[in-house]
């Protein structure tokens, strides 16, 4: 009897191992980015402008994000507010051109914002585009838009 469960458990142990070969787990690849892309964040409520300036108001960020040098970088910024008879469009805003604020691996648009006027549930998001200058030449990226359309308690 000893021995047959000796074999038993081997054999056991045998068809575990060999059962999570055969099994493999190959992980799903994570889509790759483009190497320069426009990034516009999802609407939101800024706390900074609130905790030092008391301004209550709705913002979306945006960045040009490239692994090359990247100059004369100019976003342009819409914030859409969801209307009952259609959007609401707010901007365009666009970033300063100057070569110290528009050069770099990331340039990057963060202070144009909406002032809430009560704190009506109203739905918002960005939409914004740009051009560049890399490699010698002018890029252009099309309008790409937030991922999320944010219910906010901001209302105009």
């Amino acid at each position: 009897m000893l021995k047959f469960k000796k074999y038993l458990s081997a054999s056991l142990i045998w068809l575990l191992l060999t059962a999570g070969e055969a099994v493999a787990i190959v992980p799903t690849p994570k889509p790759q980015k483009p190497v320069c892309r426009l990034e516009v964040q999802n609407a939101h409520l800024s706390t900074t402008l609130q905790r030092h300036r008391d301004l209550r108001v709705v913002k979306v960020n945006v960045s040009s994000i490239c692994n090359v040098e990247q100059t004369k970088v100019l976003i342009t910024l819409e914030i859409h507010k969801k209307g009952e008879f259609g959007d609401h469009v707010y901007g365009p805003f666009t970033n300063k051109q100057s070569t110290e604020s528009s050069s770099g691996l990331i340039v990057k648009l963060q202070d144009k914002y909406i002032t809430c006027i009560n704190r009506n549930l109203t739905y918002w998001f960005g939409v914004a585009f740009s051009k560049a200058f890399i490699a010698g030449r002018w890029q252009y990226a099309r309008a790409t838009q937030s991922s999320e359309i944010e219910p906010l308690a901001c209302g105009t």
